[in-house]
């Protein structure tokens, strides 16, 4: 295990983003803000008899660590070191646990600019869902509309897992030409498209949606979503970059996401 991964304090990360954000110190939008704000809020409850979640720093590093493992796969070369606002993003989704230390977030909805390195950020989530988090039977699939785009955060994780040899040795994960396999665990981690009849009968612990802007309607959503119902903490998580269509799935995501954020929705299971 590299330095970087052993020393690193993501949950002080991840606190002192959202500090830095929330004050004015970190160039921010609105709506990033209102997320550091829930999560900071969100902090100091944990200490309250109503409140039925925690913050599990254990987890946090676990997932942080492995993703820090991977290597980059384009440009700089080097392994991953997660930038202060992907810790963040990291410390919601897996530090987040309720009382049966299961995950909080079952949905989650971000939206980034071009070239911030989305499909880097979130390949190593879905190797992780498939060997690492103790699942058996994981279903891992990267989804979007067209195959070509659904391959790419899959393809990203593809490469890390063959140029990470102790992947294979240590922990028997296996790329074949369309899946990658958790022999141990009898998991997968497949790409798939628009195809919900191909989609229908599967049971998802964890969909990764890729550019959710681009799908002209709900039909894929709907069917990850309701694939995820025999799972105990499964997790549809869609990045994107901004659309235009404010008819489709992508911006009822993004507006329920706001609402959350506004605090004129209450939803304790959504990211955004």
């Amino acid at each position: 295990m590299n330095a970087q991964a052993r020393q690193r304090d993501y949950l002080g990360i991840a606190t002192a983003y959202a500090s830095r954000v929330v004050l004015g110190d970190e160039v921010a939008g609105e709506l990033e803000r209102l997320a550091c704000q829930r999560f900071i809020d969100d902090l100091k409850r944990t200490d309250r008899a109503e409140w039925s979640f925690h913050m599990d720093a254990d987890a946090v590093a676990r997932v942080c660590k492995f993703a820090e493992l991977m290597p980059h796969v384009k440009g700089r070369g080097g392994l991953i070191k997660l930038e202060p606002w992907q810790v963040f993003v990291y410390v919601n989704l897996y530090g987040w646990r309720d009382e049966e230390g299961l995950r909080r977030f079952r949905t989650a909805y971000l939206e980034v600019a071009r070239k911030n390195g989305k499909s880097t950020m979130i390949a190593p989530l879905g190797l992780y869902a498939m060997a690492m988090d103790g699942e058996a039977g994981a279903e891992v699939y990267s989804a979007a509309t067209k195959r070509d785009q659904a391959a790419i955060v899959w393809g990203a994780a593809k490469q890390m897992a063959q140029r990470t040899p102790a992947l294979e040795e240590r922990f028997g994960i296996k790329c074949t030409r369309n899946a990658i396999a958790h022999a141990h665990s009898g998991s997968t981690f497949q790409p798939v498209s628009r195809d919900a009849k191909r989609l229908d009968g599967l049971n998802i612990y964890l969909a990764l949606v890729d550019e959710l802007h681009a799908h002209a309607n709900r039909e894929m959503w709907d069917v990850l979503e309701t694939a995820t119902g025999a799972r105990t903490q499964p997790l549809v998580l869609a990045i994107t970059t901004a659309g235009v269509d404010t008819s489709g799935i992508c911006y009822e995501q993004r507006s329920y996401a706001v609402k959350i954020l506004q605090g004129t929705q209450q939803d304790e299971t959504y990211f955004g």
